[in-house]
């Protein structure tokens, strides 16, 4: 079954289940691509937008005999253009028994699009635009003018990343994609990275590693390659500057040929530059030379294409809408049901304040941000989402009050995330969660530069997720990170499944095998990590475990089970006199309530005493190099066991595990639900 059938399937359950046109429902509202924005709203005079059908609700609201009932606002299948946001407030609101929904009905799910088509694409003839391509595709690259498809103008070329002198936010980008899949920006070299030179700035950024650095953006190069930019209007670099989990873009101000050296444009990257650290040149018409790429020449009003295939019969959209789809703020009680947000050039949806805003089985795709941003209010979710394809991360999400405790109960569900982090690679992670007791459960999440998740605050309950193929690029990263605050309490990992991270299928590389698991970053204390699975998390000769604690206490590690991962649990202790620094001051933070916190959680009382005291036990390592990496002297360890060869439990096709209830049991993991792990079938989504 096809999810757009489903769509009309579940709207149909729905009609019976109080949130359809009975007698529960006390208005019903249609929107039809067909529709007009003169019509009635009725099945046979349809709107013609949501807008339309959100301002006749208002307008119901205003005249002061509001329907009784919910409100039913009928999308049917079509493409919508969105050229602005479509924007809710408290104005727009249901309540709880009554709520507001958007609801996809038809065979096939909307599609809210930020894009509009290329149609018209032919060979570059233009000598000028030729001698700028390389000589090997030139008559293979073709082009298609913006006036032809109503762009008048476009969206400037400025990006961003993690550490960015121009800030680590959605930068609106302008992306082609060519039959749902997306182009390549212009670059050079086609895949991986090449090493910067000698910095050319002063060394005053000393360094762990003890390779300092230079806060101006300036660095030798070796070879030929930046000759060819030398001309090009809009050259930029990506890299990772300084740290290996530090990126950014920068445009590139000059290029000496005489004294082979790039200077940077500023604002230069906040970590500074250094030797030896990995980037690529992006942007480049010059460098136009591989099936999948693409460029766009903003002052010729221009999209350059190497097709992979032929364009006759090819959907080819340009992303173009610089806002985000959808903007939520301060309403309350809505639900949008089975709807498609894709191909913006921001993000897809933003909430912020609010209560109960629910996405239910809608598709997030094809968008240059995040797919979904919630900010504060209570009791949102996403259940049983698709998101993918997004430039930055799948879900930002923060809820509750720290200084309170106050918990914000929004949840992310059964919801399938993957491909993300196409344009920041770090700290782009699929689910970014904040705040006081929120829920991450049943999601799948995969192929992703950065992590899989990143926790902060306190209370949440993260389980029944699987993730793998996580942590691609980044380095000194976890499938989930947390960093910095020991007053970070109450957080639960339970019953997930983290399998083939990083580099596991390339064991004897020498770098970039900083990568955990679970990773308890710089001070984090008092977490439950209990009944997960780790396969393939480290591998190789390794600095981290599938559990990495890093100067943090009063974390348990127990019921685990480590499988085919070079180390079960690794730890950087940090001594007495390191933490007692770090802490000192921890619970006069102004964001939390010192009296409160010792209340809720008795042992930060005693924060400063019994540094790097962490509790495993009752784990199972199986076919692992060593159970233990670095434990310092208050570890405590009881009952953990290593299985070095002899196992029933085996990699299938896809390299999951192969689970028997039977070994499980005589390995002494029995307790953990393997098969409840992960997506599961319910009215949004069907399990193939």
């Amino acid at each position: 079954m096809n999810r757009p059938f489903l769509v009309w399937v579940v709207a149909s359950l729905l009609t019976h289940a109080g949130l359809g046109a009975d007698s529960r429902t006390g208005l019903v509202i249609h929107v039809s691509v067909n529709g007009t924005d003169t019509g009635s709203g009725s099945s046979e005079r349809p709107f013609g937008s949501l807008e339309r059908a959100r301002d006749e609700i208002r307008a119901r609201k205003r005249s002061g005999s509001p329907p009784a009932g919910a409100i039913e606002v009928r999308v049917h299948p079509g493409e919508y253009r969105v050229q602005r946001s479509f924007r809710l407030n408290a104005a727009d609101s249901g309540t709880d028994d009554s709520p507001i929904v958007y609801r996809a009905v038809g065979s096939e799910a909307p599609r809210f699009t930020g894009g509009v088509r290329l149609r018209e694409f032919r060979v570059v003839e233009d000598p000028g635009v030729l001698a700028r391509l390389p000589e090997s595709v030139r008559g293979r690259v073709w082009e298609a003018n913006l006036i032809d498809a109503g762009v008048n103008h476009s969206i400037p070329f400025e990006l961003g990343g993690f550490s960015s002198g121009r800030g680590f936010r959605t930068h609106p980008a302008m992306e082609l994609f060519v039959d749902g899949e997306p182009m390549t920006l212009a670059r050079w070299p086609n895949e991986g990275f090449v090493k910067t030179g000698p910095v050319a700035g002063p060394l005053t950024l000393p360094a762990w590693d003890r390779r300092p650095g230079t806060p101006e953006g300036r660095f030798r190069f070796e070879g030929d390659r930046p000759e060819r930019w030398v001309n090009e209007p809009e050259a930029w670099l990506y890299g990772y500057w300084f740290w290996d989990w530090a990126d950014s873009y920068e445009k590139i101000e000059r290029i000496d040929l005489e004294r082979r050296e790039i200077t940077l444009a500023q604002p230069w990257h906040r970590y500074g530059y250094r030797e030896n650290q990995r980037f690529h040149g992006v942007n480049l018409l010059s460098e136009l030379d591989a099936p999948g790429e693409w460029y766009l020449d903003r002052a010729l009003g221009r999209v350059f294409l190497y097709p992979k295939g032929e364009l006759s019969g090819a959907l080819v959209e340009l992303s173009v809408t610089a806002e985000p789809l959808v903007e939520i703020e301060g309403a309350s009680h809505l639900r949008f049901q089975g709807m498609v947000w894709e191909c913006g050039a921001a993000d897809g949806v933003r909430i912020q304040g609010g209560e109960n805003v629910r996405l239910e089985g809608c598709t997030l795709r094809k968008l240059a941000g995040n797919g979904v941003e919630v900010r504060g209010g209570r009791r949102h979710a996403l259940q049983s989402c698709d998101l993918y394809l997004l430039g930055r991360g799948g879900v930002v999400m923060a809820g509750g009050d720290r200084k309170t405790l106050s918990p914000g109960e929004h949840k992310v569900e059964n919801c399938h995330i993957h491909r993300l982090s196409r344009i920041d690679h770090t700290y782009t992670p699929g689910v970014w969660l904040d705040g006081v007791g929120n829920r991450i459960r049943h999601n799948l999440i995969h192929h992703v530069a950065s992590s899989a998740m990143r926790i902060e605050g306190n209370d949440h309950l993260i389980e029944f997720n699987e993730a793998h193929r996580v942590v691609l690029e980044s380095d000194d990263q976890g499938a989930v990170d947390m960093f910095g605050n020991p007053t970070y309490r109450g957080n639960v990992y339970r019953y997930n499944y983290w399998h083939h991270l990083g580099d596991w299928d390339r064991p004897g590389e020498q770098s970039h095998t900083q990568r955990a698991g679970i990773r308890l970053d710089d001070a984090i204390c008092g977490v439950l990590v209990q009944g997960n699975i780790f396969q393939r998390c480290s591998t190789g000769r390794t600095h981290f475990g599938g559990v990495q604690i890093h100067g943090g206490k009063e974390n348990v590690v127990e019921s685990n089970l480590f499988v085919d991962t070079a180390a079960a649990v690794s730890f950087t202790p940090w001594g007495e006199k390191r933490w007692g620094e770090f802490v000192a001051k921890a619970l006069d933070d102004p964001a939390i309530d010192r009296e409160l916190y010792l209340r809720r959680y008795p042992a930060l009382a005693e924060l400063p005493q019994r540094n790097d005291s962490n509790t495993i036990r009752g784990n199972v390592a199986l076919r692992c190099d060593t159970l233990f990496l670095r434990a310092p002297a208050g570890t405590v360890a009881t009952d953990n066991r290593e299985h070095p060869q002899g196992t029933e439990l085996k990699e299938g096709p896809d390299g999951r595990l192969v689970w028997s209830e039977t070994e499980a049991a005589r390995l002494g993991v029995g307790d953990i639900p393997f098969a409840k792990i992960g997506l599961y079938a319910d009215a949004w989504r069907v399990l193939r």
